[in-house]
């Protein structure tokens, strides 16, 4: 098998930005970049890199889906779940996997997660609205027919650039109090974005030996302990950590210019059953975090899913720190954080 044209979904965006990057940077992809707009600003930086190819397209039409998918070889295919609902995540995914298989593709590869509502029996504590359907649609590809079109899936986990927004922590006097309604003990995987373009460029590289896996991205699985210890570690500086109630981490965030009670999917009427709030997502994303396990993690991370061969990853907290020049301090709203004081 061999791949030498790419298409990116997703690629102004946070996760799918590295692959682009670090596709672009090889020499050995054309990739093309599906874009709502060519004209804006994350498009626009884009253009400017080598072998990229920007097309005005989106993943909920059709004829979005057609011209995207015309003359690749494979893709890289994420949808963000804090802009569509979930019954249309559901469908679209689907429909791209159909009509990616109809143009003849080589490789479907996902941007998914490890089904952890189902391993927790489907409690509805853990039901996190923003990334469970990610999981259902994983164990949906797995049943698949791989001599038709096969598949690979790549799930990391928390993007660790967090640390500089939800994850931020605060600063009482001369220390940095990482808080969150967590347990010293529990686990969060936390991933550096630029693992995404070092593993999903080792996928397309190497599509027969990547086919019909779950890899993992290069999660740092970490317990907040680790974190406070890596930062102060790599800066010098005061820290500790502090457990939190998960209504006093939805008032720091609202202190922040975050409405906790903002409805999603953006766009969506409020009345519409599928939305959510920040607060219920939220929520139950701590819930996972709070329970999650050391053991948990090696066990999904390991074995098959795990890849020792890629090169350019970053391994450690540490090293995440000293070449971001991480200072602990809080960086201006993302979108999705703008949207949220918007709603």
């Amino acid at each position: 098998m061999e791949i030498n044209k790419v298409v990116v979904f997703g690629g102004t965006g946070a996760q799918a930005g590295p692959i682009v990057r670090a596709l672009s940077k090889t020499g050995q992809f054309q990739v093309t970049v599906p874009t709502r707009s060519t004209h804006s600003t994350a498009a626009q930086a884009l253009s400017e890199l080598p072998n990229t190819t920007l097309l005005e397209a989106t993943y909920t039409t059709e004829e979005g889906l057609r011209a995207s998918f015309a003359g690749q070889d494979a893709c890289y295919f994420i949808i963000n779940s804090f802009d569509i609902r979930e019954a249309d995540e559901y469908f679209w995914t689907i429909r791209a996997y159909e009509i990616a298989a109809q143009s003849g593709l080589k490789l479907f590869v996902y941007s998914g997660a490890q089904n952890r509502l189902k391993d927790l029996g489907y409690d509805e504590r853990y039901r996190n609205s923003h990334n469970m359907v990610k999981g259902h649609l994983c164990d949906w590809l797995r049943n698949q027919d791989s001599d038709v079109l096969p598949f690979t899936v790549l799930y990391g986990g928390v993007y660790l650039e967090m640390a500089a927004s939800l994850l931020c922590p605060i600063k009482q006097g001369e220390t940095y109090v990482f808080a969150a309604p967590v347990h010293e003990s529990s686990i969060i995987p936390l991933t550096p974005l630029n693992n995404y373009g070092a593993t999903g460029t080792w996928i397309f590289q190497n599509p027969t030996k990547a086919k019909g896996r779950f890899i993992d991205a290069g999660a740092i699985p970490s317990s907040w302990p680790q974190i406070v210890n890596a930062f102060k570690k790599t800066t010098g500086k005061e820290a500790r950590f502090q457990t939190l109630t998960q209504d006093e981490w939805f008032a720091a965030a609202k202190s922040k210019g975050i409405n906790p009670e903002a409805k999603l999917p953006h766009g969506v009427p409020q009345d519409d059953p599928a939305t959510f709030t920040f607060r219920k997502t939220f929520g139950a994303w701590w819930n996972i975090w709070r329970d999650n396990t050391r053991e948990y993690e090696l066990k999904i991370r390991g074995g098959e899913h795990a890849e020792p061969g890629v090169q350019g990853r970053i391994e450690s907290l540490e090293e995440w720190m000293e070449k971001t020049g991480y200072q602990g301090e809080y960086n201006e709203p993302t979108k999705m954080r703008r949207d949220m004081a918007a709603n």
